[in-house]
Formats: C-alpha cells, sequence, structure tokens
C-alpha cells in the first residue's frame, strides 16, 4: 500500500473526461481514500490491479478489450481479496445479478453527481472498514467447534490414531464425524483437502488504512483463516504448533472454482490487513476420513516448498506430480537440509549441515550415526530429484562428488564439505528441472490458448482444469516465460485472428466476432477499434483501396 492513511483505489472508465473528474473532483483523501492509479480499458485495469494490488476497484461496466462484468471475474481470479465496485449506465438487472455473483461492494447507475459517488464511496469505506474489523476479532471457539477439533486433531496429525484404516473403521469414523457436526450426516460423503496456513514476520503495525494490529502469530489467527473459508467452502480449523490446519469439505467442482481464490486471499489479507507473511501449503483431494493424515502431510510437504519470508501459496499437486513419490522424513536435522534443498536456499542448507556435524559432536554420537544420517541426506535427496524424472537423477549421478555409498572422508568437515557439494548440485539441477517444467507448461497453455481462444468463456480457471494444475501456477508460469499475463496473451491471439479474418475472408463482421470469441458484435468492433486503432470495416476499406492502388 502506497499510503497507509486510506485504501487505496483504481479507477477504470473508457469515457476520458468523466474518469478525469472522478480522478480528480473526488476528496479522496478526506473519504479515506488513497487514488493510485486510472485506466481507459478493462485491460490496462487488469495490469494496474495486478502491479498496484489496490484495496478498492471503481469500474464501468463497458469497457474496451474487457467488460466491467469479466474484468470483476479476473480480479477475483488474482486479487480475491480486493473490493470491486460498478459504476455504469447500464440499468439492467442480468448485469446486476452478474455483479452480485462477484461479491461487488457497490453497484452505482449513472449518471451520478460528484456529491453522489462521494456519499457512496464513504458507505464502501464503513463496510471496508468493517470487513477490516471483522478479520481482526478474536473470540473463543464454541463447545461444537471443540467437539470437531477434539476429533480432527488425531486425525489429522496421528496416522496411528485409530489403529488403521479398515473399511470398518472408515465407516466408524464417519458415525463420529456425523456425531460431532463435522458431517451433516452418515450419508454426507464430502471431498477433503488439507490447507495448512503459516503467519509469520509480524511488525505489530500495519495493514490497510494505518490501522494497528496487535499481536503475534498465533491461535486468534485462526479465526482469519475461518472468515475466509467460510465465503467458499465448508471447514474446520484448529491451532497447531505455530499454523493454522484447515480441513475443507466439499464436491470437485467446489475445489476447482474456490480453492486457489482462497489461498490467494488468505496471502493478501495477511499482507494487507494484519502486515504479515503468509505460506500457504495445500494437499491433494481425497474422499475418505482415514485419508486425512496422509493429506496433512502432503500439506505440510507443500509448505516446505515455499520460503518463510515470502507469501506464497503452493499446491502440492503442482510440485509433486506422482503422488508418493517423496517421503516425508520426520527427522528434524535431515528434515531442515531437506527442506532447504527444495527451497534452493544454499544458506540454510549450509546451517543445517553444521547442526548436524555439531549435534554429533555434542551428542558423541560417533561415525556410524553421521554415516548413517549421511545416508538417509543423500537418499532422501534423490527421491526428491526422482520426481523429475529419471534424467535428474541421471545429472546428479555424473556431477555429484558423492559416485558411491560409501564416505572416505577423514573428519567431519571432510563429510561437511562432501555433503555440501553434493546438496548445491543438487539444487542447481532441481532449479533447472523446475525450469523446465515451468516453461513446458507455459507452452502447453499457449497451445490450449490457440486451440479454444474461439471459446468466450476462455478463463485461466478454465484453462488450468484442461492442464490439470493450479490457476496460481500456471499464471505463474506463463508471466515467467511468455512475459505476459494470460488475459493479455488471449486477447493479442483473438485480434491477431480477427485481423486475419477481415483481411483474407469474406466473412461478415458478426461471423468474425464469433469465431474470436466474441458474442456481441459491438462490443467486437469496439474493441477491436482500441486495440488496432480502426474499426474493422475501416480496416477492411483501406485493405482493399490498397490492393486497387497497387494494380
Amino acid at each position: 500500500m502506497q499510503d497507509k492513511t486510506g485504501y487505496t483505489v483504481v479507477v477504470a472508465d473508457d469515457e476520458d473526461e468523466l474518469r478525469e473528474a472522478v480522478c480528480t473532483m473526488i476528496p479522496w483523501k478526506k473519504l479515506g481514500f488513497c487514488l493510485v492509479g486510472n485506466a481507459n480499458n478493462g485491460l490496462d485495469a487488469l495490469e494496474l490491479v495486478e502491479k498496484l494490488e489496490p484495496d478498492l476497484l471503481l469500474t464501468d461496466i463497458r469497457m474496451p478489450f474487457i467488460s466491467g462484468i469479466e474484468l470483476a471475474r479476473q480480479v477475483r481470479e488474482i486479487r480475491p481479496a480486493m473490493n470491486i465496485a460498478f459504476l455504469s449506465g447500464y440499468d439492467d438487472f442480468e448485469y446486476a445479478k452478474q455483479a452480485i455473483q462477484y461479491n461487488i461492494i457497490s453497484y452505482m447507475l449513472k449518471p451520478l453527481t460528484m456529491e453522489g459517488l462521494a456519499q457512496e464511496l464513504g458507505k464502501i469505506k464503513e463496510k471496508i472498514d468493517a470487513q477490516f474489523l471483522g478479520f481482526q476479532q478474536r473470540e473463543n471457539l464454541g463447545r461444537r467447534q471443540a467437539d470437531r477439533e477434539n476429533f480432527l486433531v488425531p486425525l489429522l496429525l496421528d496416522g496411528y490414531a485409530y489403529g488403521g484404516y479398515a473399511p470398518a473403521a472408515e465407516a466408524e469414523l464417519a458415525r463420529w464425524g456425523a456425531d460431532c457436526g463435522l458431517l451433516r450426516g452418515t450419508d454426507d460423503h464430502p471431498r477433503f483437502v488439507v490447507m495448512v496456513t503459516c503467519f509469520t514476520g509480524f511488525a505489530g503495525q500495519g495493514g490497510i488504512g494505518g490501522q494497528t494490529r496487535q499481536g503475534r502469530a498465533g491461535p486468534d489467527n485462526v479465526r482469519v483463516v475461518e472468515m475466509l473459508a467460510e465465503k467458499y467452502l465448508r471447514h474446520v480449523s484448529f491451532f497447531s504448533c505455530g499454523k493454522v490446519v484447515t480441513l475443507l469439505m466439499g464436491n470437485a467442482s467446489d475445489f476447482e472454482e474456490y480453492l486457489h481464490i482462497l489461498g490467494d486471499e488468505l496471502v493478501q489479507v495477511a499482507q494487507r490487513v494484519l502486515g504479515c507473511h503468509c505460506t500457504v501449503g495445500i494437499s491433494r483431494g481425497c474422499n475418505r476420513l482415514g485419508g486425512l493424515h496422509a493429506a496433512y502431510r502432503e500439506a505440510m510437504e507443500a509448505i516446505r516448498y515455499t520460503k518463510p519470508e515470502e507469501s506464497s501459496v503452493c499446491f502440492i499437486s503442482d510440485r509433486q506430480p506422482q503422488p508418493g513419490a517423496v517421503a516425508v522424513n520426520t527427522a528434524e536435522l535431515l528434515g531442515r537440509v531437506v527442506d532447504a534443498c527444495r527451497a534452493g536456499s544454499r544458506a540454510e542448507a549450509d546451517a543445517g549441515l553444521d547442526a548436524m556435524i555439531e549435534a554429533a559432536r555434542a551428542e558423541q554420537l560417533g561415525r556410524a550415526w553421521l554415516d548413517a544420517i549421511s545416508l538417509q541426506l543423500v537418499s532422501e535427496i534423490y527421491k526428491m530429484l526422482y520426481t523429475f524424472g529419471t534424467d535428474a537423477v541421471a545429472e546428479l549421478q555424473k556431477q555429484a562428488a558423492l559416485t558411491n555409498v560409501g564416505f572416505q572422508y577423514r573428519n567431519n568437515a571432510e563429510l561437511k564439505d562432501e555433503l555440501e557439494a553434493f546438496c548445491f548440485c543438487a539444487m542447481e539441477i532441481l532449479n533447472n528441472q523446475q525450469k523446465k517444467g515451468g516453461s513446458l507448461i507455459c507452452q502447453r497453455a499457449l497451445e490450449a490458448i490457440n486451440q479454444h481462444y474461439r471459446d468466450e468463456t476462455l478463463s485461466l480457471v478454465s484453462l488450468s482444469a484442461m492442464l490439470d494444475i493450479s490457476p496460481n501456477h500456471l499464471s505463474a508460469c506463463i508471466k515467467k516465460y511468455a512475459g505476459e499475463s494470460f488475459i493479455n496473451v488471449l486477447i493479442q491471439k483473438r485480434m491477431d485472428a480477427a485481423r486475419e479474418l477481415l483481411l483474407t475472408t469474406p466473412l461478415k463482421i458478426q461471423e468474425v466476432a464469433q469465431r474470436c470469441g466474441y458474442t456481441d458484435q459491438h462490443y467486437f468492433s469496439y474493441c477491436f477499434k482500441k486495440y488496432s486503432g480502426v474499426s474493422p470495416n475501416t480496416l477492411r476499406r483501406q485493405h482493399e483501396a490498397g490492393k486497387d492502388g497497387n494494380q
């Protein structure tokens, strides 16, 4: 946030005079806002939202390149914690209904005076204040919640709490789940996903509006997670060892639509409201209560791919394509080094190896213990690389200093040097494999866009479903390897295809629009003129005139 004294705002409207009036005549600071940007089309507005991360987007409905409704949908995918207000001359109930489904904070109809707009912004400010205070609210868990926790905590954290999971045991678990209110009845069979959220780096003061957040990472953060989760999915959360563990329940379509939005919103609320970092690990889905411990381990595994000083969301399915390919090692010393290798942190890996050597010295564990834990470390790193295929393993065997199982070190310092060289080599290979994987995902995404750009419903979420990866990971790969956002790539493809059809076929404008993903011919023409500088008909006339002049 650029100005701690107010909520940041981006204004988007293609009517230049109106947009300038709104930007210059509204007393933003007095109303508790800080204007940070404005745009005259939906595409620029989306880019500003990604860049500036405002608290509020004030936008018209009829916008070039991306309509206001489409803009709201795209914004919900990348900035789900942001509020959106519509300012539009379209007094159409269908538009209003679409606005409602995207959780629009206000819907204002033109013509609206500057005084009227200022009054409505005051109401919006009160609503955002209420949201902020709600996130900070602390309340004790009720008895029903406590019963659910008593049932869930050992089920998630201790895989042996119920002595194995035969079908009969699963039926018993379902009955207990219904008794404590977790399930709606023994015939309720939702799909389960486990999410682990870690809040770190509390500064003691921060958040939007300059308000102060007191306290540190602790059980009160359960309420923050619950307030966000309840907007999307059934859930139960509890606090455990510095992290919030959440069991999410729903069907496959619920998770496909809302899970990535919930993860992103958690990160954004932590940064802008709580003034801290937030890392989120998300498991694969499972259909059995008896599988929750394995799902919890997957969520924890996902957390280990993140860096505590960088807020992020990690789906284990994005990092480990093959379920069960990596075993979780519970030894703290070993886990520290393996986690550092996953995160690519040389400094942390070096510190972990120092701690391992020091533990052997301080506890007089001897060479046999060092050999054993070193072998486990080598094994875990090989397993980690094996998720990327045999080529990665072969590369490690080719480059690494440790070419065989036997350790021929003369002292502990020499062993540490060998292990360090081995780990650093593995990190480099892992980094290269991740880059290669991201580039491949981007290539597949671009190919899918080329195939499906005619579909007006094509979106980041639908594309991610086609490729079977999370929208978060897909968006990051496209930006990193294509150099543009998903929506930029899609619009450019549609406009280039439209230009080609206009210049090489006798198709009517309406037919061209439909072949390029636009059902409204007038809106297509409007967008094409904004993009190309001339209307579709003008482009054709200019092209025909050029051909006649060359004859």
